[in-house]
């Protein structure tokens, strides 16, 4: 079957639009487009699995997996559209295609994959920082400027900016521990 999502070779720190479309699983393979060529490869070379999320808009995640197989060949797919913002239709084919990939993979094979998630080398973690040092920057700046008179009013609005940002983010960088999983049991907090 073929899923119309977007993917890249190699595992991808940064891009500014993705041109790559569509992955297919056919007879215990991966078929993919890699600079206008069909590339293809045995799921029972998978070497690594590593599903993570990452932000793709307005309170929402887009769903990154990045595929290792035994003869160096790296593949990236992504939920999101084509400049990795959060796509409700792609997510819903992401998540299919996931668990379709981990459904395909020959059993006698699944013990010589690593199936992990997360990981900190994503920018996730680094807009979290950026953001949460931010917000301590703001909230400093608020209590100071107003030191001789910090009312209910400041106290609500930080607190309220607390669970507003530092909640979504807490669950975004649980989400990329990295830790591993077990490819039955996909972890439902790595799916967009």
């Amino acid at each position: 079957m073929k899923y119309l999502l977007y993917t890249k070779a190699g595992e991808v720190r940064m891009y500014f639009r993705l041109n790559e479309e569509g992955v297919e699983l056919r007879d215990g393979q991966l078929f993919w487009t890699e600079r206008g060529r069909e590339r293809s490869a045995w799921l029972k070379d998978l070497r690594s699995v590593n599903l993570k999320v990452n932000l793709g808009g307005r309170h929402q995640v887009v769903g990154i997996m990045v595929l290792w197989f035994r003869n160096g060949t790296t593949l990236t797919v992504f939920s999101a559209d084509a400049v990795g913002r959060f796509d409700a239709q792609r997510s819903r084919t992401y998540r299919s295609f996931v668990s379709a990939l981990h459904e395909a993979i020959p059993q006698e094979s699944i013990r010589n994959i690593r199936f992990t998630t997360g990981g900190m080398n994503n920018n996730a973690a680094r807009f979290a920082g950026a953001l949460m040092m931010a917000m301590v920057i703001a909230g400093a700046g608020a209590v100071l400027w107003n030191m001789n008179k910090i009312t209910a009013e400041i106290m609500i609005i930080l607190g309220l900016g607390g669970v507003f940002l530092i909640w979504p983010l807490f669950k975004l960088l649980s989400a990329n521990t990295g830790e591993t999983y077990r490819p039955h049991r996909i972890p439902d907090d790595l799916m967009p």
